[in-house]
């Protein structure tokens, strides 16, 4: 038995004692997908050992690891062991390579990898929850692993829920490694690095740092991204019960997704203090749950912003979601947004995100909507379209913009103080940037 000795980063160490599910994320430089090729071949080398290679989507052979692999064989000396053909390298022992694209498997096929040792997932980030739910049960030998390597982008991306979310497997394991975490960071990559901090902030936080990141046709992650940097996202953002009433956005869906925004409006800026979001649920569950979360917080309500949709009545309900809330609220406490262009909705949005606070624990699931809202792709012209992706994302997304549109049209009128108006002189006229140091310490009173 063939025995060999090669260095990794320390980072990583922890992924080389048996685990069933061993993932590895973090930004571009950080030898993850070379740590994982040259341990298939190390495994191969030493004993009898089947692996499968696989991404979401493979086209052609091209788009797979097959030749980061033959890259290794090489600097570890074994070409003269191994035999590279078209689709597959054969290795010593009867050891074999492989390289699939999961989008070629249904529950039929997918039965020809049972007998297969290790199955190694790159660019794991665009791995279907179908592809995983497929494949985990069919890689069954004793023994046999499930290897992932990914720079991470959603927090709702399947294998981050699956590997970093609040209950993953007891036999598994997770490290992330970045470029500052390899000893062997090419200066030619630093070079890169250096300049893509210059150049666009945000994105190389995404590309080099392993934050969780945005595609190219992102539509506000990048300005929920700076708010985090800015420390815009935190567990301060609280509702100031001598301040403004808060009021609240929705997106509704009859049976499907609802969202809803608590904002707090302030002297040139909002704070947004909790987003819900839940399926399968209609205007008569929300309006107790909608009160629940208004009591809870010690709130007084303003305003409840409905979607233009909402005056529609179903043949599910004699009454619209309109009527329903109205009744549960009072006149005066239920407004409906106006239609407009999603294209107006979008700028809104761009415009006030930059004037929000948001509260990390309370806003999160809503947080992780609006990094993921992106405009749709047209395959046939290869362009993105002007209108976003219809999916989850759309409803905190929806419901945020709406807030923005309608909230930014309305001017600030500052609340009453034993019977009189806080006058500007009182406030010292505290700019934006002033009012996030402030607005903390001080109760968020303005």
């Amino acid at each position: 038995m063939l025995t060999l000795r090669v260095k990794v980063p320390r980072k990583l160490k922890p992924l080389l004692y048996p685990k069933r599910y061993k993932g590895a994320y973090g930004g571009r430089g950080g030898a993850k997908s070379h740590f994982f090729a040259e341990q298939i071949i190390v495994k191969c080398a030493s004993q009898p050992t089947r692996v499968v290679c696989i991404r979401e989507v493979q086209n052609s052979i091209k788009d797979s690891v097959r030749q980061l692999i033959l890259d290794k064989i090489g600097s570890l000396g074994l070409s003269g062991e191994f035999d590279p053909v078209e689709s597959e390298i054969r290795g010593p022992n009867g050891s074999l390579i492989i390289f699939k694209g999961m989008q070629s498997y249904n529950s039929d096929n997918i039965k020809s990898l049972e007998g297969y040792d290790i199955a190694w997932v790159e660019e794991a980030q665009t791995f279907s929850q179908n592809s995983l739910d497929l494949l985990r049960p069919t890689i069954r030998r004793d023994n046999s692993e499930l290897w992932f390597s990914w720079n991470p982008r959603y927090k709702t991306d399947p294998v981050d829920k699956f590997f970093r979310g609040k209950n993953p497997p007891p036999d598994a394991v997770s490290v992330e490694i970045n470029w500052r975490d390899n000893p062997w960071f090419p200066l030619v990559l630093r070079k890169e690095m250096e300049h893509d901090f210059i150049a666009d902030p945000d994105k190389a936080e995404h590309i080099w740092n392993g934050a969780y990141g945005s595609s190219q046709g992102a539509i506000l992650a990048k300005w929920v991204n700076i708010a985090e940097r800015d420390g815009r996202i935190t567990n301060e953002v609280i509702y100031d019960p001598e301040g403004l009433p808060i009021e609240i956005s929705s997106d509704l869906g009859f049976r499907d997704t609802a969202s809803w925004w608590f904002w707090q409006r302030l002297r040139g800026g909002f704070h947004l203090l909790k987003y819900e979001g839940d399926s399968g649920l209609d205007a008569d569950d929300w309006i107790p749950r909608l009160q629940d979360s208004i009591d809870e917080m010690g709130a007084k309500l303003g305003k409840i912003w409905l979607p233009h949709d909402a005056k529609v009545k179903t043949f599910q309900s004699k009454h619209s979601s309109m009527e329903k809330f109205l009744t549960a609220f009072g006149n005066g406490r239920v407004g409906v947004v106006p239609q407009s262009k999603k294209q107006d909705q979008i700028s809104a949005a761009r415009k006030v995100v930059q004037k929000c606070r948001f509260h990390k624990d309370l806003c999160e699931d809503g947080l992780d909507g609006l990094r993921a809202w992106e405009f749709d792709w047209n395959d046939d012209t290869n362009v993105f379209s002007r209108d976003p992706l219809h999916n989850w994302a759309s409803h905190p997304a929806d419901a945020f913009a709406y807030g923005c549109q309608i909230l930014d049209e309305q001017e600030y009128e500052p609340p009453k103080e034993r019977g009189r108006i806080l006058s500007v002189g009182e406030t010292n006229e505290v700019t934006l940037n002033d009012m996030w140091a402030t607005v903390p310490k001080h109760n968020s009173r303005i």
